[in-house]
C-alpha cells in the first residue's frame, strides 16, 4: 500500500508558531486539509480543533526520543480527556496515566486495559482506590502513608495484591508557574523523600502490597532538563537505600511535565531527559514509565472563535469574542500567553485586548495582540489549546461547553457536541418536577 501523504506538507503551506496544528493557505488559515472558515460555518463557534496528523507525528518524535531507553508511554488523560484522543493515544501503544475514578472509566471506555494504566492523584477516595484494584491497573502511585495503609487494608479484604509506587516529592522546584509545581514541599504533592525507604519498608512487608515502582512528578511546563537531572539524582540515593533493604523494583516513573513553547522559547530537549533516565534505569534495572501530556496534544489543537464587536476604551482596544476564560482558562489562571492568530490574514495593523463574554475582567484570552484590521464575523484563532483547554471549561455564566472536533487530512468529525440549553440542565432537579 503507498504511504499516505501528510497533510501537514502539501500545497505549498506556511506553518505558524513552529509545530502548530495550523497553516496558512491562500490567504487564510487551514488545520490540515481542511479551512478554519469551513469549520466555523459547519461546526460554529466557539470550538476546540485538533490535528491528529500532529497529535500521531509528535507521539513518534517523543517515541523516538526515548527510543534507547526501556520505557512505556502512559498519556496523561487530565491534558486532553476526549475518549477520541483517548482512543488515538491507545492505537499508538500509549497506556494511560489516570488520577480520578472519572479519568480511570474514560480509559478503560477507551479500551486500554487494567495492565496499560497506572493510577495517580493527591486524593484518592476509597471508591476510587476499590475502582483501580477492580480494573488491575498497573500499579497505584501513592502520595501519602494513609493512602498507603488504606490501600492495604482494601486489598486485605479482596483478598488480593495491590501493585504501588510511591510518588516520591524530591524537593526540586521546577516550572514557570507557582501553580505548577509540584516537585516541592510548598506543594501538596507526594511523600517526602525522607520518608520513601520507611514507607517501602512497610509496603514490602504488608501481604497485601507489593512495591513494583518508584514514581516521581516535579511540575508542569517544564522547558529545561536540569530540573529533571536533579529530580533523577535523588531518586537514584533513594533507589541505592532500597536496594540495600532488598527491594526489588520494576519501574522507574519519571512523570511528566515536559512544557512546549507557547511564547517562542527554546523546545525541551527530550533526548537529554531519555539519557539521565536511561542512566538509572539500566544502572537498576528499571523500566522507564513516561506520563507526557501537554507535549502530545498542546500544539496540535486550537480554539476557534468568532468576533462578535470591537471597541475602544480611552487608549485600550478591545476585540470581543464568542470564547471566553470558561471556554479556556489558562491565560486568567496562569497568566498564560497563547498566541491568537486570525484566520483572514493580513499585515498586523492593530493591538487589541482579545476578550471574551463572561461577567469578570479576568475573562480574556489575550493581551496585547497584533491582529489585522479586524470587524464582528472576523475569525480568530487561539494556538497551542489542545491541552488544559476543553478540559478545564465550566458552565460559568450558565454557558454551554464549546464543540470538539478533529481533523484527518480532509476530513473532520466531531468528537463532542456543542452543549445545548437544555444541557445545562440535565444533571439538576427542579422544585416542579
Amino acid at each position: 500500500m503507498p504511504e499516505r501523504p501528510d497533510p501537514m506538507a502539501v500545497d505549498p503551506p506556511t506553518a505558524l508558531a513552529g509545530d502548530a496544528a495550523l497553516v496558512e493557505r491562500g490567504g487564510t488559515l487551514w488545520c490540515e486539509g481542511v479551512a478554519l472558515s469551513d469549520l466555523a460555518d459547519s461546526v460554529g463557534t466557539p470550538c476546540y480543533v485538533y490535528s491528529e496528523t500532529l497529535i500521531r507525528r509528535r507521539y513518534a518524535a517523543f517515541s523516538a526520543a526515548f527510543a534507547a531507553v526501556p520505557h512505556r508511554i502512559f498519556y496523561s488523560v487530565k491534558a486532553n480527556h476526549n475518549v477520541s484522543i483517548l482512543r488515538l493515544m491507545h492505537g499508538l501503544g500509549a497506556g494511560a496515566d489516570v488520577v480520578s475514578a472519572g479519568e480511570l472509566y474514560r480509559a478503560r471506555r477507551a479500551g486500554f486495559a487494567g495492565r496499560e494504566i497506572v493510577f495517580g492523584g493527591v486524593g484518592k477516595r476509597s471508591d476510587e482506590l476499590e475502582a483501580a484494584l477492580e480494573a488491575g491497573v498497573l500499579f497505584v502511585n501513592v502520595e501519602s502513608e494513609g493512602e498507603l495503609r488504606l490501600l492495604a487494608e482494601l486489598a486485605g479484604a479482596r483478598g488480593v495484591v495491590a501493585p504501588v509506587a510511591l510518588r516520591v516529592n524530591p524537593g526540586v522546584e521546577a516550572g514557570k508557574h507557582a501553580f505548577t509545581q509540584t516537585g516541592h514541599y510548598k506543594t501538596k504533592f507526594g511523600v517526602a523523600w525522607e520518608e520513601a525507604e520507611r514507607l517501602y519498608e512497610f509496603a514490602a512487608a504488608s501481604r497485601h502490597l507489593a512495591p513494583v515502582a518508584i514514581d516521581t512528578h516535579i511540575g508542569s511546563q517544564i522547558l529545561s532538563a536540569e530540573p529533571y537531572d536533579r529530580a533523577l539524582e535523588r531518586l537514584g540515593q533513594l533507589l541505592n537505600g532500597i536496594s540495600r533493604r532488598g527491594i526489588k523494583l520494576r519501574y522507574l516513573d519519571m512523570g511528566g511535565g515536559f512544557g512546549v513553547p507557547y511564547e517562542g522559547e527554546a523546545e525541551i530537549d527530550l533526548a537529554a531527559v531519555a539519557r539521565s533516565a536511561g542512566k538509572l534505569a539500566v544502572e537498576f534495572n528499571l523500566t522507564c514509565a513516561v506520563e507526557p501530556g501537554r507535549w502530545l496534544v498542546a500544539p496540535a489543537g486550537v480554539l476557534l472563535t468568532r468576533v462578535l464587536y470591537m471597541k475602544r476604551l480611552g487608549e485600550q482596544n478591545y476585540c470581543v469574542v464568542d470564547a471566553g476564560s470558561n471556554d479556556f482558562l489558562r491565560p486568567s489562571y496562569y497568566g498564560a500567553r497563547h498566541p491568537v492568530e486570525a484566520v483572514r490574514r493580513g499585515e498586523p495593523a492593530i493591538e487589541v485586548d482579545v476578550v471574551g463574554p463572561v461577567c469578570e475582567t479576568g475573562d480574556f484570552l489575550g493581551r496585547a495582540c497584533l491582529l489585522p484590521a479586524t470587524d464582528a464575523g472576523d475569525l480568530l484563532a487561539v494556538l497551542f489549546a489542545g491541552a488544559y483547554g476543553a478540559v478545564m471549561s465550566s458552565n460559568y455564566n450558565s454557558r454551554p461547553r464549546a464543540a470538539e472536533v478533529l481533523v484527518s487530512g480532509d476530513a473532520h468529525r466531531v468528537i463532542r457536541r456543542r452543549e445545548s440549553l437544555e444541557d445545562l440542565l440535565a444533571a439538576e432537579v427542579a422544585d416542579d418536577e
